[in-house]
C-alpha cells in the first residue's frame, strides 16, 4: 500500500479504516472522494497550530481505525454521525490536552471552518456539518 498525502501533514490513511483502504488499494481516488475537503483543511489548520496529531494510526501498527470515516461494518457506525459522511474526525494531540484544543476551537471555530464540536471527552471531535451562519454546534457524548 502507498501513502497518499492530502496536506503537508495529513495522509489519506489517517482518515480511512484499514479494511476500506486495503479494499481500494490502487484506486485511492475513490477513497479521497469519500472525505469532505473542509474536514481535512480544518484538521490541517489544527495540526499547524497545535503540532503532532493522531487520527487513525493503524498504518503504523496502532489500534485507532475508526477515528475518521466510519462505514456500516464498524461497531462505531451510526447512520446520522458526521463520521459516516466523511465530515468528522476524532483527534489526539501529542503536546496539548483535548481541553486546550476544545477551548481554542470555541473561540476560533470560524477561522478553522469547524461547525461541530464534542465536549466533555478526552479527545477532540470536530466536524464540518452544515450550519446556519457559521454557528458552532457543541454537544456531549
Amino acid at each position: 500500500m502507498k501513502s497518499i498525502k492530502l496536506t503537508n501533514n495529513l495522509s489519506l490513511h489517517e482518515y480511512i479504516p484499514r479494511e476500506l483502504y486495503t479494499k481500494y488499494e490502487g484506486r485511492e481516488h475513490i477513497l479521497i472522494s469519500l472525505l469532505d475537503k473542509r474536514l481535512v483543511e480544518a484538521d490541517q489548520l489544527l495540526r499547524k497550530r497545535f503540532g503532532a496529531v493522531t487520527i487513525n494510526d493503524w498504518w503504523w501498527g496502532g489500534a485507532r481505525n475508526w477515528s475518521g470515516l466510519r462505514i456500516p461494518d464498524s461497531s462505531y457506525f451510526s447512520p446520522t454521525s458526521q463520521h459516516s459522511f466523511g465530515r468528522a474526525s476524532d483527534k489526539l494531540f501529542k503536546n496539548v490536552t483535548a481541553e486546550e484544543v476544545i477551548e481554542d476551537i470555541k473561540i476560533n471555530h470560524l477561522t478553522y471552518g469547524i461547525t461541530g464540536l464534542e465536549e466533555m471527552v478526552n479527545w477532540v471531535h470536530t466536524d464540518v456539518r452544515w450550519s446556519i451562519s457559521g454557528l458552532l454546534i457543541t454537544f456531549k457524548k
